[in-house]
């Protein structure tokens, strides 16, 4: 194969690239064959190559985006791991950035290239760490304040809202915060092939201030069925169910405009349509092809998790109490958005459900994130046994409809 020569072709000017801005705007229709096509991203700034099933970000020499100042700010933590490797720094480097890190989502993914950066706390050990926190939910907020509201609104992990409060662990009054997961699924998928964009982490703390990362991991990760270890998080002794990791759905990774999109034609939310169509959480099979599921063990490397899983609940919960773990498939009704119950109020995402072996209610799942839904109501039903991770399921605080741990917290990578 010939090369070429950039000082032979002009001694004044180099390559210049086709550019396309955002990953959404790039060439389709490339197979095996096209491998080694390469373009220029006019909204990352940066090269992407074409390496014969997806794109990948070229690495760049030079000063690091590793997201210690204003001026370095990433478009996530999985992409701060991945450069500051790329650039011959160790796992223990990456580790030590833990913490806030000035991040711009928007500008990066291509949805906002005149966004301004802020920070957001970044796990960098948990799984491998490349962890970028994206929805803070406060269950002391809304008991305190009429529970109104309880949930996520409508565009909860669609939008940033209140986001500069999520540069910490801490409450801060606020019922919830919210990155725009989107941006993170967009550009996550193009640092590697198939680990990035992926992957949730599920985590809480009774903790209101002055915690970290060890205050809601409380699981050596190592075998199936255990319940996680004891780790004291402010008035409580027993956070044996945090963190808990699941991933988006195959259509969202693909398509992610359809995360949690409350307004979606297919919503059936307020007495809609039920359906027998579902995806069982726990089947290999089905999580192979749809995504999903709850997973026990990632591993210590990021770009490389291990997909072992685990019973839906057995990281808390003993999985006779949620045997069948049934969710709506990603091609049903609300299952379109990665919602899990349909014919019901409120839009939930959680781990499973088994109501009466229909798919109209949960029982017992691990977390429950409950978003306002199409005609703007909240989930008024579920049952979490005061041990699950997310948001309340109703406007009381029996054990029965409130998160196990005043602070929850979802992150991505």
């Amino acid at each position: 194969m010939s090369t070429i020569n950039v000082g032979t072709v002009s001694s004044t000017a180099g390559i210049k690239f086709a550019g396309f801005n955002g990953s959404g705007n790039y060439p389709t229709g490339l197979g095996v064959g096209d491998a080694g096509f390469m373009v220029y991203d006019t909204s990352t700034k940066g090269l992407v190559l074409w390496d014969g099933t997806a794109w990948s970000s070229v690495k760049m020499q030079g000063a690091v985006n590793d997201g210690t100042s204003s001026d370095k700010a990433a478009a996530s933590a999985l992409a701060i791991l991945v450069d500051v490797i790329a650039a011959g720094g160790t796992l223990n480097d990456v580790k030590a950035l833990e913490g806030p890190l000035w991040l711009n989502p928007a500008k990066f993914a291509g949805s906002n290239s005149g966004a301004s950066p802020f920070q957001v706390f970044c796990d960098m050990n948990t799984q491998g760490g490349g962890w970028t926190l994206s929805i803070k939910y406060d269950r002391s907020v809304p008991e305190s304040n009429g529970y109104n509201p309880y949930s996520l609104e409508d565009q909860g992990g669609r939008q940033y809202n209140g986001h500069t409060g999520l540069s910490t662990l801490n409450a801060n009054g606020a019922v919830y915060e919210t990155l725009n997961i989107r941006d993170l699924i967009t550009f996550n998928k193009t640092l590697g092939n198939g680990y990035g964009g992926r992957w949730m982490m599920h985590a809480c703390t009774d903790s209101g201030s002055g915690h970290g990362r060890a205050e809601y991991t409380g699981s050596d990760f190592n075998t199936a069925g255990q319940a996680s270890q004891s780790r004291t998080a402010g008035s409580s002794t027993s956070l044996s169910h945090s963190p808990m990791f699941s991933q988006f759905h195959k259509n969202v990774i693909s398509d992610p405009d359809r995360l949690w999109d409350t307004d979606g034609a297919s919503i059936t939310n307020s007495n809609g349509s039920t359906s027998s169509t579902y995806q069982d959480y726990q089947s290999p099979s089905d999580i192979t092809s749809y995504g999903g599921g709850v997973f026990y063990k990632l591993g210590d490397d990021a770009t490389n998790p291990s997909e072992s899983y685990i019973q839906t609940n057995s990281s808390y919960i003993d999985n006779s109490s949620d045997s069948t773990a049934r969710v709506l498939r990603q091609d049903t009704l609300d299952g379109n958005y990665m919602f899990s119950c349909c014919g019901r109020e409120g839009g939930v995402y959680c781990s499973g459900t088994n109501q009466s072996g229909t798919l109209t209610g949960h029982n017992s799942p691990s977390f429950n994130w409950g978003f306002d839904s199409k005609d703007n109501t909240q989930q008024t039903y579920g049952y979490g046994n005061n041990s699950c991770i997310g948001t309340h399921c109703n406007s009381s605080n029996s054990a029965n409809y409130r998160p196990g741990k005043r602070m929850n917290y979802m992150f991505v990578r």
